[in-house]
Order: structure tokens, then C-alpha cells, then sequence
């Protein structure tokens, strides 16, 4: 090889390593950024169910459709408090 060849090889390899690693950042970044969303939509979600099953005003209408038995809503309650985040 020719010295001048083996220079443009070593550009090459400085700039594919410069755009690749920026590449990376970039698309990392992103997912970061989805994961928090959805982590935090999720928990907002599940705080909301906490506040419909404890939720006073609720519990005083009750229909045939919306009565659970005790046996039930212990085991929602449970289902909810063993989730991890």
C-alpha cells in the first residue's frame, strides 16, 4: 500500500467511529426518553386505580353491576400492591 492509501484509511475509521458513536447517543437518547414516559405513565395508571377503588363517592352508589365481595376486592388489592415499578 501506499502511504497516501493508508491515510485515507485512517480518516475513514475516525470519521465512521465519530458518526457511528453520534448515531448511538442519538438513538439512545430516544429510548431513554420513551422508557421514562412509559414508566410514568404506568404509574400514573396504577395510582389512578388505587384512587377508584378507595374513592368514597364510589363506594356510596352502588349498583348490583359495581359490588364486590370482600373476597374480591382484597384480591385487587393485593394484584395492585404486589406489582413492581
Amino acid at each position: 500500500m501506499k502511504k497516501d492509501d493508508s491515510n485515507f484509511l485512517v480518516y475513514g475509521f475516525v470519521i465512521g467511529g465519530i458518526l457511528s458513536a453520534g448515531l448511538v447517543i442519538f438513538l439512545s437518547s430516544k429510548f431513554i426518553s420513551t422508557t421514562i414516559r412509559t414508566i410514568r405513565e404506568r404509574r400514573h395508571k396504577f395510582f389512578e386505580g388505587i384512587d377508584d377503588i378507595f374513592d368514597e363517592s364510589a363506594k356510596s352508589v352502588n349498583s348490583e353491576d359495581n359490588r364486590l365481595d370482600k373476597d374480591t376486592e382484597e384480591g385487587i388489592i393485593d394484584e395492585l400492591f404486589s406489582r413492581n415499578n
